[in-house]
C-alpha cells in the first residue's frame, strides 16, 4: 500500500507539473505576441489585472486537474483496501501550494522571456528547488566563496521541498498545524512577490 500511495502521489505531482510548465511558459508572452493584450488594455484594466486574472485562471485549471487525479488516486486506494487516505489529501494540498508558488513563477518568466526559455528556466528551478536543501548542506563542508554562493542562490530560490510531504504522510507521519500554517504564508508570499514583479516588468514593456 506505501509503494502504491507513493507512485499515486508521485504522479499527480509530476503530471500536474507538466501541465503548469507547458500552460504557464506562455501565458503573457503569447498575449503579446498576438496583440491581443492591447485589446485588454485599452479597456480599463490594469496590467495588475492582467497579471491577477493570468495567474488565478491557470491556478484554478491546475487546481480542478488535481482535483480530478486526487479523486481517481483515492478511488485506487480504496479499492486495494486502504481506505479514504485523509494524509494523502494533505500531501495534495500540499503540492497544490507549490503549484501555486511554480504558477507565479511562470507568469513571471513568462512577461520577460519567451515560452522557451520561460520553460527551461521553470524546468531549471523547479529541480533546483526540491535539490537546494541537500546541495547547501554538502557545501557547507567545504565552506568559501562557493558555500556562500550557494547560500545566497538558496535563499532567493523557492525552496520547493517545504511542500514535499509525500514520503511523510505515506507512512502514516501527518504535519503539525504550526507547520501547514507556515508553509502556507510562505506560498502565500513568494508568490505575492513574484506576481508584483511580473506587473513591474509588464509596466515596462511599451505596449
Amino acid at each position: 500500500m506505501v509503494i502504491l500511495k507513493s507512485f499515486g502521489l508521485a504522479g499527480i505531482y509530476v503530471f500536474g507539473s507538466i501541465i503548469t510548465i507547458f500552460l504557464g511558459a506562455s501565458i503573457i508572452y503569447k498575449e503579446i505576441e498576438r496583440r491581443t493584450l492591447y485589446f485588454v488594455l485599452s479597456k480599463p484594466v490594469s496590467r495588475l489585472d492582467v497579471i491577477l486574472g493570468k495567474f488565478f485562471g491557470l491556478f484554478c485549471a491546475v487546481i480542478f486537474v488535481t482535483v480530478i487525479m486526487t479523486l481517481v488516486y483515492l478511488g485506487v486506494v480504496f479499492a486495494n483496501g486502504g481506505g479514504f487516505d485523509t494524509l494523502g489529501l494533505l500531501a495534495v494540498f500540499y503540492q497544490i501550494l507549490e503549484m501555486g508558488v511554480f504558477v507565479a513563477l511562470l507568469i513571471f518568466f513568462s512577461t520577460i522571456s519567451t515560452p522557451l526559455t520561460a520553460t527551461i528556466a521553470g524546468v531549471m528551478i523547479l529541480f533546483a528547488g526540491h535539490s537546494m536543501s541537500s546541495i547547501l548542506k554538502t557545501a557547507s563542508q567545504i565552506g568559501g566563496p562557493l558555500y556562500a554562493l550557494i547560500k545566497a542562490v538558496y535563499y532567493i530560490f523557492p525552496n520547493l521541498e517545504k511542500f514535499n510531504v509525500r514520503n511523510t504522510v505515506v507512512h502514516g507521519i501527518s504535519v503539525s498545524g504550526a507547520s501547514a500554517f507556515l508553509t502556507v504564508i510562505y506560498a502565500v508570499v513568494y508568490a505575492a512577490l513574484l506576481l508584483a514583479l511580473a506587473n513591474v516588468f509588464l509596466k515596462r514593456k511599451e505596449l
